[in-house]
């Protein structure tokens, strides 16, 4: 099993993808499908937040009761509409977001490096933004919002799952990459380094005033990347109670 001294944990939309809100379309769209309401999600706050509690905000805010079976089921009819929802920004909409690519490579190329995912999205929903951009192939675990509702509790179910694919993290250093004031407080939460892009809905002084380790404009700042891998182990990572 793999041991790496540093495991990194990047979210998605506004980090590693800009897709114009196709996700929060998609999600209006299934909302209409299923109770004739594509305005569900209008107003309702999103960045950094779990789909699950995104689903669930939008629900109450149409007067609907959402249990478990009503979510799968909205859920189910998200994942048919969130492809569409990307090939109709194609050409529009930037993809891959500055340096995230670059960033990939040179963290894939040191032993000491596992890379992972902690996003808000449905698991599956992740699978196909990731792979409409051609980044799917570069992430084999992460944590996901389809059970949770508070972000903080992704980071230990990313551990889990990297442990499942054959690396255990028990010593890492945990560094989290993201656009949100709820990422950094995801990682200072759990004693993990919290490098924040402002390549999402906040500014670079938003981000400073959360106490993020790092700020960076984009990930194209070889700072970010020498900030992860000059991370050392600090204690226990977070499941190892």
């Amino acid at each position: 099993m793999t041991k790496p001294r540093i495991l990194v944990l990047f979210d998605i939309d506004g980090t590693l993808l800009h897709t114009l809100g196709a996700g929060i379309r998609g999600m209006n769209r299934a909302f209409g499908r299923l109770h004739g309401r594509p305005d569900a999600l209008d107003g309702v706050p999103v960045a950094g937040r779990t789909d699950r509690s995104i689903v669930t905000d939008g629900f109450r805010r149409i007067g609907i009761e959402p249990d478990a079976d009503r979510i799968q089921a909205l859920r189910d009819v998200y994942v048919g509409e969130i492809p569409d929802e990307l090939i109709r920004v194609n050409g529009t909409a930037i993809g891959v977001l500055p340096g995230v690519e670059r960033m990939i490579d040179e963290l894939e190329r040191s032993p000491d490096v596992a890379i992972g995912l902690l996003t808000g999205n449905f698991e599956v929903v992740a699978g196909i933004k990731l792979d409409h951009y051609g980044l799917g192939r570069r992430f084999v675990f992460g944590g996901y919002g389809d059970h949770h509702f508070d972000r903080r509790d992704l980071l230990p179910m990313a551990i889990a799952r990297a442990r499942a694919a054959g690396i255990d993290a028990s010593d890492s250093r945990v560094v989290l990459v993201g656009d949100t004031p709820l990422d950094v407080d995801c990682a200072h939460a759990h004693g993990a380094v919290a490098v924040a892009v402002a390549t999402g809905n906040y500014s670079i002084a938003q981000l400073e005033a959360t106490g993020a380790d790092l700020v960076v404009e984009t990930l194209e700042d070889a700072r970010a990347t020498a900030e992860i891998l000059r991370a050392s182990p600090a204690g226990r990572s977070p499941d190892s109670d």
